[in-house]
């Protein structure tokens, strides 16, 4: 379908414009009345062999997983959500329908949230689909949270549980028969949930220093933490909750389900530093609000200590920064969290381009 035509089927799914919008999708531009405080703005770019790939996930499910991350972002400094611009690069493979279904996905999501889908982008592609979310959110002043305010003596708190989704990831690549705990994890790992109501409940009752959400792993957050806060932080291995399904899975492949814990991205739960003292209370309010496991896993300590991980048997160790990072010369052959085309390629290879000649004067859609 070519690109004015998409843009209209578009604008048909996702509806007129909300509360606070005056001009939505079709325009050059969205127009929108600010918020009475501060706005907030994230954007990610998902990438068809980096991010996800199609014969792993539905594309309702990878576009309700690109909207995800970007609300979690939100949720992770205090806010909430409120319009996203959407840009696809679309490769001649994907049809009219798989753009409904991902776009079924992504306002599925916002829905959710409150929040609505207000303009972008569609160009083609010549080798695979990319999916570039922005988000706008709105936050009140005082209740803006950083990851750079850790103090000395600070708890450091979870929520949910941590390794289902690298666990998920390597039941699909390894193509483990479903049980219950496969299943589990591919949930987790397809269809992962943003902590909104959670850092709310954490804003609402305690003072939290600092908080991020769990996008490349629990030991790369917390390391970020320690970085911006110019602190240490000490993680104690036995407090560490790992979802069930990942020991499970991690049983099954022969790996370590503390390394799974450590190193799971796209887990989206928060990490929240909040003074000692308010503890309990806190863990009782976010889990009596919004039903989710809270578990105190550390504290911050002084940043000559850096990170480290207290073992089990009392054995202190340097915490390895794991996760995934883009860029990086060095993938990681242990944590294939995020790039799951550098453990095994697509199976029916990239989308071929439309062939396309030279542009005509006015020739200027796309697809």
């Amino acid at each position: 379908m070519p690109e004015l035509e998409l843009i209209e089927r578009i604008r048909r799914l996702i509806g007129g414009p909300g509360p606070g919008t005056v001009v939505g999708i079709g325009d050059d531009a969205a127009v929108y009345e600010p918020p009475k405080d501060l706005e907030l703005i994230t954007c990610d770019a998902f990438v068809e062999g980096v991010h996800f790939r199609r014969d792993f996930a539905t594309m309702r499910e990878i576009g309700a997983k690109c909207m995800v991350a970007n609300v979690s972002d939100i949720a992770a400094m205090g806010g909430l959500p409120t319009r996203a611009v959407i840009s696809l690069c679309v490769p001649g493979d994907v049809t009219d329908a798989d753009v409904d279904e991902l776009y079924e996905g992504l306002s599925e999501i916002t829905g959710r949230y409150a929040a609505e889908i207000v303009g972008g982008d569609v160009v083609g592609s010549p080798s695979g689909l990319v999916v570039s979310v922005a988000l706008l959110g709105a936050v009140d002043a005082g209740r803006v949270t950083t990851r750079a305010g850790g103090v000395v003596g600070d708890a450091i708190l979870v929520t949910g549980e941590l390794g289902g989704a690298e666990a998920g990831l390597r039941a699909l690549v390894a193509g483990l028969p479903d049980d219950d705990a496969v299943e589990a994890a591919k949930a987790r790992h397809r269809v992962p949930t943003p902590r909104l109501a959670e850092a709310q409940a954490f804003i609402d009752v305690a003072t939290p220093h600092a908080m991020i959400d769990v996008s490349d792993g629990l030991a790369s957050e917390v390391w970020h933490l320690a970085d911006e806060g110019s602190v240490g932080i000490t993680l104690w291995e036995e407090r560490l909750p790992v979802a069930p399904c990942a020991a499970a899975v991690a049983g099954r492949l022969g790996a370590d389900p503390i390394a799974l814990a450590l190193e799971s991205g796209e887990e989206f739960e928060l990490v929240v530093a909040i003074p000692a003292t308010e503890v309990e209370r806190t863990i009782e309010h976010v889990t009596a609000v919004a039903g989710t496991r809270v578990t105190l896993i550390g504290e911050v300590t002084q940043a000559r200590e850096g990170c480290r991980l207290v073992r089990r048997d009392g054995t202190i160790e340097p915490l390895r920064r794991g996760g995934y990072e883009h860029l990086r010369e060095e993938s990681s052959a242990e944590t294939p969290r995020a790039s799951p085309c550098s453990i095994t390629e697509h199976p029916e290879g990239p989308g071929k381009a439309r062939p396309q000649g030279p542009r005509r004067k006015g020739q200027n859609e796309h697809r």
